[in-house]
């Protein structure tokens, strides 16, 4: 036993046989030495981070062609539906009739339709108006006032072509305006 303490680093205490017995405070007192390494440290994981790419697609941005508009102009004679114009303030019927056909001399039809070609057409102001199509110009003849209200004309009607028609008519007036009329071609 003492060589397998001092093959572990022991202390020994040599003694002999002969002098008998070792009483146990002269015994040798076997010391082991049990030497403990340090555990060794767990390995140590050191996450390595883990790079994605990731490609980040943007579509190309959709162009829309701007709208191709295409304005054709026509030269188109329009008739408004219901025409606006001041009606002048005629004191006598006479005044009232000259100035009527005056206006539709002039082309001003929507003056001559405010003057009481509304009240004495018995038609739309469109279909009134194309009944002057062929009308270059119109003169008075004779106009005689019978009463305050009242005229009777005759009025030659010259056409695009040369021609003149003659009319006689009885127009009736009232507060500046044309409101009825009776007119027949006489020639």
């Amino acid at each position: 036993m003492l060589a397998a303490v001092a093959a572990c680093g022991g202390s020994t205490t040599t003694g002999s046989a002969a002098s008998g017995p070792a009483s146990p405070a002269n015994r040798p007192t076997p010391t082991v030495t049990v030497t403990t390494q340090a555990p060794t440290p767990a390995p140590v994981v050191t996450p390595t981070p883990v790079v994605t790419a990731t490609r980040v697609v943007t579509p190309a941005p959709v162009v829309t062609p701007a709208p191709v508009v295409t304005v054709t102009r026509t030269a188109v004679a329009t008739v408004p539906a219901t025409p606006t114009a001041a009606v002048p303030h005629l004191t006598n019927a006479s005044a009232v009739v000259s100035q009527y056909y005056q206006d539709i001399t002039n082309h001003d039809y929507a003056a001559a339709w405010a003057l009481g070609g509304s009240n004495i057409a018995g038609e739309t102001y469109a279909q009134y108006v194309a009944g002057f199509s062929t009308t270059a110009s119109i003169t008075l003849g004779t106009v005689s006032d019978f009463g305050a209200s009242q005229v009777q004309a005759v009025l030659f009607a010259t056409q695009t072509d040369g021609t003149v028609k003659q009319y006689q008519g009885t127009y009736t007036v009232a507060n500046g305006v044309l409101t009825a009329a009776s007119i027949r071609q006489t020639g």
